[in-house]
């Protein structure tokens, strides 16, 4: 319920700070959910904040039953709330935060593989929900190398349970695709999910703003703390631990690799890297004394609020 509170906390700017935002790389479900709801209606924002719950809901299951921290504790959900509002182009009902649900979904699947002789079905679940959070954010689909470099840390290399991700994966494309087909607009399906996607290195232009750099040194920042702190997250951990640690890893990887093939990408797809870091953050506050952890959370929390009011003030 706590968890409740800070979503609001977080949140509550976009009733009232006009930051202007448009969805970017939204896929064909992407599309057709906003053509119900809209993308920055009263609906939209309720939808947003319910899903942003279950999915801190998902990240602190997925670090409590694999054991991902020394203690159990809800930092992990907290800081991937955290990560998914730090900056305001985060706060709308964007493809990457719907994806985001479906990608926990399946890490949760392919995390339950590891030393299990019947998982066929985790494997095939993995890619189906991975395949439906790529038609609400295609770069989502580059996340197959997560669940490749998965099978190979978790289990032993086998070709029949690769094919086995791939099946998951193309089926939501191939049931949307004859659904548009069936209807004669399978051409508005391929032009909304892929054709205005996938491109390459065709960066939208950005202007270098003091609130810009912020967003940048800030992600930034966070990438190199988890990084240069890699030992630390393996430290006294048993192997299946330090296996599922490593597969998060892969999460920034795949995220980085998926830029230079998407068109126009944006901040939004920043918020790919929110379950690594979240789970990370995580555990470094656990291990903070209780006055320096929250002496600086309560700094991230005036950065946030920082970067959500002051624009709007100038």
């Amino acid at each position: 319920m706590m968890l409740i509170v800070y979503i609001l906390l977080l949140r509550f700017s976009v009733f009232i700070a006009p930051f202007q935002w448009e969805p970017s790389g939204h896929g064909i479900l992407c599309e057709m959910l906003y053509g119900v709801v809209g993308s920055q209606s009263i609906v939209a924002h309720v939808i947003a904040m319910v899903l942003l719950m279950g999915q801190g809901y998902l990240v602190n299951l997925i670090a409590i039953n694999y054991r991902l921290s020394n203690e159990i504790n809800l930092f992990p959900g907290l800081f991937y709330i955290w990560c998914c509002c730090a900056i305001p182009d985060f706060l709308y009902l964007s493809p990457v935060l719907i994806g985001n649900t479906f990608f926990l979904i399946a890490l949760y699947q392919i995390f339950d593989t590891y030393k299990n002789p019947a998982c066929a079905d985790n494997i095939f679940n993995a890619g189906l929900w991975l395949g439906v959070a790529s038609l609400f954010y295609f770069p989502f689909i580059f996340f197959f190398i997560v669940l490749l470099a998965a099978l190979s840390i978790l289990r032993t290399f086998n070709l029949q349970e690769v094919l086995m991700i791939l099946v998951g994966i193309v089926l939501p494309y191939f049931l949307t695709g004859l659904y548009f087909f069936w209807f004669d607009s399978f051409s508005y399906f391929w032009e909304t999910q892929i054709s205005r996607n996938f491109g390459f290195f065709e960066f939208s232009r950005i202007s270098f703003t003091w609130d810009v750099w912020v967003k940048f040194v800030l992600f930034i920042g966070a990438m190199a703390y988890v990084m240069i702190n890699s030992n630390f997250y393996l430290t006294k951990k048993n192997i299946q631990v330090q296996k599922k640690i490593n597969i998060l890893y892969w999460v920034l990887i795949a995220a980085g690799l998926s830029v230079p093939f998407q068109i126009h990408v944006t901040f939004e797809h920043l918020m790919m890297l929110a379950p690594t870091l979240g789970i990370f953050l995580g555990l470094s506050f656990t291990a903070f004394k209780p006055q320096w952890a929250e002496a600086i959370h309560f700094l991230m929390l005036v950065l946030v609020m920082v970067l959500q009011f002051v624009p709007w003030q100038l």
